[in-house]
């Protein structure tokens, strides 16, 4: 690439970047992508839970009618998700991220995601890997850019840091 004598290379390549970025947030078709939604309540004592797995449902399938968006598969799971390695169907929706079934994950908060570091930085390396092509939350918004992901870890480390409490 040619770069000007006196040219700023760090105002270029920051201008290329940003370009980019944008072509790719212009070409994604939001509607062609494939969804799983994600739902999961680890307790039975309803007051410690702030939406059930059928509430979780009916929101999240609204989102999905009012984006229009293509959900492929429901996943229902009742496990904590304190420590990592023990949800099997969620260890099965990354598995099945990996390989091209879905495109992108819906859930009613991050937190039904993630409590813990390890599933959170993964869910975060499949976004900066781009398999995870964008995440959809009923009670918030995710844009995958840095200030996104940045955004989502501190959501997964407040979560984190409420389950840590609920158990002292």
């Amino acid at each position: 690439m040619f770069i000007p004598e006196g040219g700023d290379k760090e105002k270029l390549l920051k201008s290329l970047l940003e370009q980019a970025l944008n072509v790719e947030k212009e070409t994604i078709d939001f509607k062609k992508l494939r969804y799983v939604m994600y739902t999961r309540k680890s307790t039975t004592d309803e007051t410690r839970q702030e939406c059930s797995i059928p509430d979780q449902v009916a929101d999240c399938t609204q989102l999905v009618n009012s984006e229009g968006l293509n959900l492929v598969e429901i996943i229902r799971e009742s496990e904590s998700a304190r420590e990592s390695g023990i949800r099997p169907k969620f260890e099965q929706m990354i598995v099945d991220l990996k390989a091209g079934k879905y495109d992108g994950i819906i859930a009613w908060h991050p937190d039904r995601l993630a409590r813990n570091m390890k599933d959170a930085g993964t869910l975060i390396d499949l976004l900066d890997k781009q398999i995870i092509k964008d995440l959809r939350f009923k009670t918030s918004t995710f844009e995958n850019s840095p200030m996104g992901k940045m955004l989502l870890g501190i959501s997964f480390v407040l979560s984190k840091q409420y389950t840590d409490h609920l158990s002292e």
